[in-house]
């Protein structure tokens, strides 16, 4: 099951074990458990509404009801569940802009724990993500549209045109508009 992987039973009776309440606890462990068993197994069936939902569901359960004490390397790590909202919520947030705070709260963990989580899944921070799908965004639009590099650059969320062209510069290699010249004549090459 994707969502408690890292979850073993030696985990599991070693929190529940040191609580009084340790058979309601247990009890409520294992329905959690189960139900989160058949969430993993019906979301990869499921439509993307219901995964988004399934999503949802499993975000608020989680957290709330197992409490475990994990190895330190399993806890900096986003589960699959997590790190799919996550990235979910910031393409979500292309135009608005990131909330890093939010979607760490969406993901039930604190800003600094989600950034750690985050980077060690991905290999890059919550910011770098974030303005690698603004890039990528905006040299789809240069290539498909005629719209003006300014609004290209407001509608991909920067702050104006200077700024636009001085991250995708520095990410690309080349300016805004060198990039849409060179998708021109490479789609005249091909006509």
């Amino acid at each position: 099951m994707a969502s408690l992987d890292f979850i073993s039973s030696n985990h599991l009776s070693a929190a529940t074990a040191e609580e009084p309440e340790s058979s309601v606890t247990n009890a409520a462990q294992v329905f959690v458990r189960r139900l989160l068993e058949t969430l993993d197994n019906v979301q990869d069936m499921a439509g993307p509404i219901s995964r988004t939902l399934i999503d949802e569901l499993q975000a608020h359960l989680l957290p709330e009801t197992v409490q475990v004490t994990l190895p330190s390397e399993d806890r900096i790590a986003l589960s699959r569940w997590q790190e799919q909202l996550a990235k979910r919520l910031m393409m979500e947030q292309l135009d608005d802009g990131l909330s890093v705070s939010g979607i760490a709260s969406a993901c039930s963990l604190s800003r600094s724990h989600f950034s750690r989580a985050f980077k060690k899944n991905t290999g890059v921070s919550p910011r770098d993500w974030y303005q690698q799908l603004r890039i990528a965004k905006a040299k789809r639009m240069l290539l498909n549209t005629c719209l003006p590099i300014s609004q290209i650059g407001a509608e991909c969320g920067f702050s104006d045109q200077s700024h636009f062209t001085r991250v995708f510069t520095k990410t690309v290699g080349c300016t805004p508009l060198n990039w849409r010249r060179s998708g021109d004549q490479q789609v005249m090459r091909q006509a």
